[in-house]
């Protein structure tokens, strides 16, 4: 018969299997739980554009080619390890930047073929005094910012210090400025009035990233300096015409239509034209070699062709080529005044 000692120590050594065994199971079994991030390859996989880049994803990361020198020049840059998360069209680009710890967070919109940084989602809100038959135009409702960059950069750029929210109602809107602040996010709502007099509500604070907004200063709650006014659609275009001139710049509104997209399921909204188009190219690589193997054609001269007529004989008497000539008192005539 084993000793209580001998006992002890197979239980001892069963017990140790077991523990060590736990963590190697939890480690190769997969999470259920957390959402799988969605790869790039979904919506923004491909090569984007506008005047002066091209942007491609891919599983490799997001690879920036530049177009210098007025586009003579396509200037390949490199791939950035990046990943891309989000879902219906709204996607989240994580960045990496040499010589940077941390990561850098671009929000985007993708509607159609174009790519947004500036865009809006629907978000829910009431407003006491209001009917509550539906929605009678696809805009109407609150629209709250969800990006603040300015652009897709080789550098970690410096986000927006304001973004804004719009809120439609029929044919009438309102327009709510939020700036950067450092404060503690709290779940605190926001009260303003509506052209039709009825009190809407918005959120105090809207965090993008690692950015905190808020629309009110200070620990109130009621909304006072905001822009209200009346908008009209023209041909996918947006006329606004504000009431009150509150912001820096309201008042080009007035006379520029601004373009804007509505996606597909009515829940984002992009104002502006967009960051970068679909491009027509597959193949980067053999794009840029074709593209930079052109022989460009000379510049145009600043000034064009003339036939110049140059008086050399007045040219060479200025030069002193040519003698003066002599000076003859005879030919003058000095007349004398009457009396």
């Amino acid at each position: 018969m084993k000793s209580f000692a001998a006992r002890a120590a197979v239980c001892f050594c069963i017990l140790a299997a077991v523990s060590l065994a736990a963590p190697l199971r939890a480690q190769t079994s997969p999470d259920v739980s957390a959402p799988p991030a969605i790869p790039a390859s979904r919506d923004l996989d491909g090569v984007w554009e506008n005047g002066d880049r091209f942007v491609e994803f891919s599983e490799a990361g997001m690879r920036i080619v530049l177009k210098p020198y007025y586009g003579f020049v396509w200037e390949d840059t490199g791939v950035l390890p990046a990943t891309v998360a989000g879902e219906n069209g709204l996607f989240t680009i994580t960045a990496g930047y040499p010589g940077e710890k941390n990561e850098a967070s671009i929000p985007v919109a993708v509607a159609g073929d174009g790519l947004y940084l500036a865009f809006m989602r629907r978000v829910e809100s009431t407003a006491s005094g209001a009917a509550s038959s539906g929605p009678v135009s696809p805009l109407d409702g609150f629209w709250l910012a969800g990006g603040n960059s300015d652009g897709i950069r080789l550098y970690r750029q410096a986000l927006k210090e304001e973004i804004f929210a719009y809120y439609f109602a029929g044919s009438s809107y309102c327009r709510i400025r939020y700036w950067a602040v450092e404060a503690l996010k709290k779940d605190i709502q926001a009260e303003f009035i509506l052209s039709d007099g009825s009190q809407g509500v918005v959120p105090k604070f809207l965090e993008i990233g690692e950015v905190l907004y808020t629309c009110i200063t200070s620990t109130g709650r009621v909304l006072r300096n905001y822009e209200r006014g009346s908008f009209t659609v023209d041909g996918g275009a947006l006329l606004f015409k504000p009431e009150n001139v509150v912001y820096e710049g309201t008042a080009a509104l007035v006379y520029e239509p601004v373009p804007f997209v509505l996606s597909e399921d009515g829940s984002t909204l992009a104002l502006g034209k967009p960051y970068l188009v679909r491009s027509t190219i597959t193949n980067l690589d053999t794009e840029i070699a074709v593209h930079n193997g052109k022989r460009r054609p000379p510049r145009k001269p600043v000034f064009g062709y003339m036939e110049l007529d140059f008086r050399w004989d007045e040219i060479d008497r200025i030069r002193g080529n040519e003698a003066p000539e002599p000076f003859n008192s005879e030919s003058w005539v000095i007349e004398k005044p009457e009396q």
